[in-house]
């Protein structure tokens, strides 16, 4: 529906906004008093408390300015506010006052996504969260309120899915950077090539569908552009003589290496992130360059000077654009990157891929290259945003080309046709080859580590036991409490449970912190109040102690105890 947004001054001299379309004219806020009209809107959340508040609606400011002096915003935990139009800009004044406040939060929908969202969710899990529509927008275009809505809804559902990821890859994400602190040392580290390629132009090789119609386009291109291909893409390459210059792992799974590359003779470079599979640089014949994963606290208690890219990579393709960006590259084509089920179908015919990528149903539909719908699954629309989130923050004058027709559009990215990509020579490129320098021997390191995962788990256990001494008798006192939050506290500065497990386990770790974020040390909780938190507390410490049981018992490090 079209509208528009102008401005017309209220009877108390204040700035207000305009929604005008065909059939109706609404002021965002009141034109008599804004100040009256948000004041008699907070009387009505009085009994809003400890709550993480959503308010979908920002208008001139006023219920911002109103909010943050009544005693409400002293009660919550947070409050965001999503402003729906994209007319509506903050002023100065409200945003320092957002930026200096660390309990306010402002997005326009324009700059909204499930992924944005879900980031909220894990910052104030367990925190209940209460919607409300500012005053006078629930009269205006209901699609954009609808909008902003839905956006909340795949937020959760995006939080779920990174929590079953979490949950699914816990152990790998620790076992395989332990083991990889043998191959980082055989390894270039990927800042000997920032800049390196620049003004050259290259191909991100992933395997999506549409991955088969450019075959052609590849093997007449090796002499055009420099080939970068994920590692999914790799088998089907190789079959087809295109030797890619790089190939990109970041997945942790031994299912990583054996789909996509065991039995392949591939002696170009590989670039991974230290939470790649071990198996696949173990058994890599060629170079490698390594760069830290965000996350991976691991590698970084021993090797100080790898790259880490500012933001996580939940897909390879995600981590092969960045990396293409920090070479320098002044283009960059994307071939088979369609984020969508084009044809009903995840991968390119040819691709090797395991049972759980069968039988994929379209989960909701994205718009492609042609203007049209087109199916795709949750998972697919998380790397999206992703994707378009990373491209807001990459170097302007690196131009996207995506060659996908029938793939979700990309936001950053211009399609093209393949007669519309001029010809070009690349240059050779060649960087220092000399590897990373470990002084002391990969074994005893790797050992040392397990020894503080066991004395971490020792620690867990004797807290364990006085909770349950607790529990048993059914009594906590207040001064029992105290203690126990105390020597929580103590317990999530140890650093392998701060920086190393609990960084892989973060709902799990968000939900009990938020819990006891927010315990007030006063005599105002009953016998039940604390025995229910000293419970949770305890099935915390029960899966911090079976997740250590399961990293020294995987038998991946049997051979370094």
């Amino acid at each position: 529906m079209k509208y528009k947004i102008s401005k017309q001054t209220s009877d108390t001299e204040q700035s207000v906004y305009i929604y005008e379309d065909h059939e109706k004219k609404v002021p965002l806020n009141s034109l008599y008093s804004p100040e009256k009209e948000a004041l008699r809107f907070i009387n009505k959340l009085n009994n809003v408390e400890k709550k993480f508040v959503i308010f979908i609606g920002f208008g001139n400011g006023t219920l911002l300015d109103m909010l943050v002096e009544d005693g409400i915003f002293d009660r919550n935990v947070h409050f965001l506010f999503i402003e729906p139009f994209s007319e509506i800009k903050l002023s100065d004044k409200h945003f320092s006052l957002i930026s200096k406040i660390e309990k306010l939060s402002y997005h326009n929908l324009n700059n909204f996504n499930s992924i944005v969202f879900a980031k909220f969710i894990s910052k104030f899990t367990s925190i209940p969260v209460d919607i409300k529509i500012h005053p006078n927008y629930s009269k205006v275009n209901q699609s954009l309120i609808k909008d902003c809505l839905k956006i909340i809804h795949e937020g959760i559902e995006t939080k779920q899915i990174l929590n079953n990821t979490e949950l699914k890859f816990a152990v790998d994400w620790i076992v395989e950077p332990l083991i990889n602190i043998e191959h980082i040392p055989k390894s270039v580290n990927l800042k000997k090539l920032q800049g390196k390629f620049k003004g050259e132009r290259a191909v991100l090789i992933a395997s999506g569908p549409s991955l088969k119609t450019h075959i052609d386009f590849i093997k007449k291109g090796q002499d055009s552009f420099h080939l970068f291909a994920v590692g999914s893409a790799l088998r089907a390459l190789m079959e087809n003589e295109i030797h890619p210059d790089y190939v990109l792992s970041v997945d942790a799974s031994d299912r990583n290496y054996e789909t996509h590359f065991e039995g392949i003779q591939y002696k170009g470079t590989l670039i991974y992130e230290t939470m790649s599979n071990s198996n696949i640089q173990k058994h890599h014949q060629g170079t490698l360059v390594v760069s830290q994963a965000l996350s991976d606290y691991v590698t970084s208690q021993i090797f100080n000077d790898l790259y880490s890219f500012p933001q996580m990579s939940p897909s390879v393709a995600i981590y092969t654009l960045q990396v293409i960006a920090y070479l320098g590259f002044s283009e960059v084509y994307l071939v088979g990157q369609d984020l969508a089920l084009v044809n009903g179908e995840y991968y390119a015919k040819g691709i090797k891929h395991h049972d759980g990528m069968k039988g994929l149903k379209a989960e909701l539909l994205v718009e492609n290259n042609e203007g049209e719908k087109v199916g795709t699954t949750k998972a697919l629309k998380i790397f999206l945003e992703s994707f378009e989130s990373i491209i807001k923050i990459l170097p302007k004058e690196l131009k996207i080309y995506n060659l996908s027709k029938q793939g979700a559009k990309i936001e950053g990215t211009t399609y093209i046709s393949l007669n519309e990509v001029s010809p070009y020579s690349k240059r050779m490129i060649s960087f220092n080859k000399d590897t990373l320098q470990l002084s002391s021997s990969t074994h005893s390191i790797i050992n040392n580590f397990l020894d503080k995962f066991d004395k971490l788990r020792m620690e867990v256990g004797q807290a364990s036991k006085s909770l349950n001494r607790m529990i048993q008798s059914g009594v906590v006192s207040p001064d029992d409490m105290i203690k126990v939050v105390k020597k929580f506290r103590n317990i999530t500065k140890h650093e392998i449970l701060e920086e190393v497990i609990l960084s892989k386990l973060t709902f799990m770790f968000d939900t009990i912190i938020n819990k006891f974020a927010y315990f007030e040390e006063k005599q105002k909780y009953t016998n039940d109040d604390l025995l229910q938190l000293v419970k949770e507390l305890s099935t915390f410490y029960k899966l911090i102690s079976t997740y250590i049981d399961d990293i020294l018992n995987d038998e991946r490090l049997s051979k370094y105890k």
